[in-house]
């Protein structure tokens, strides 16, 4: 079993990705909703999580931002719903530049909403920026096939995570969640 470490007052259990490969992440928001990050991890399988996120104090309304971070159960308060590798993945130099080019945030979240722009857009339009880059060499989809894949998927398996998380929740058996690693 891996290592727990305290935060916040709540076991959160490490969840170990493997090296040099890029996850989607999604963390718990509301029912039915979830925060979507992708995680690139280098060849010692150290995670940084790249996500489209709000800001305040700024003229805009959300921006992109990535930070160190060790895979857990849990993320703060909120459950993480799943780690999804996409198989194939092969580093992108220009991984960086993509994800603070594909959008440009407006003053308010709002006005991002009316526009599409939420992080899983994001997170469709960097894979994509990646896609055309090759970073997905191995894969037999087209761009457009793929990104449907990785969108439809995601949901899919992100919804039955979270209602097995809050079905443990409400039989307070919160610490036998754990959530699923799977390769898309």
């Amino acid at each position: 079993m891996a290592p727990n470490s305290l935060s916040a007052g709540r076991m959160h259990q490490h969840v170990p990705l493997d090296p040099d490969s890029l996850y989607v992440c999604t963390v718990q928001l509301a029912t039915g909703a979830f925060h979507w990050a992708i995680i690139i991890t280098d060849a010692n399988s150290r995670a940084v999580r790249h996500h489209w996120y709000q800001v305040s104090g700024r003229p805009y309304a959300e921006t992109y931002g990535s930070q160190t971070v060790t895979p857990a159960t849990r993320t703060g308060n909120s459950a993480v719903l799943g780690y999804y590798k996409l198989e194939g993945y092969v580093p992108c130099p220009d991984f960086v530049d993509i994800c603070r080019s594909v959008f440009t945030s407006y003053a308010t979240v709002d006005e991002n909403r009316a526009h599409n722009m939420t992080c899983r857009t994001w997170i469709l339009q960097v894979l994509m920026g990646l896609y055309d880059k090759g970073s997905f060499p191995g894969r037999k989809e087209n761009r457009t096939e793929l990104i449907s894949l990785v969108e439809t998927k995601i949901k899919t398996m992100s919804t039955q995570a979270d209602n097995n998380f809050l079905t443990l929740f409400y039989q307070s058996l919160v610490h036998q969640y754990h959530p699923p690693v799977l390769s898309l």
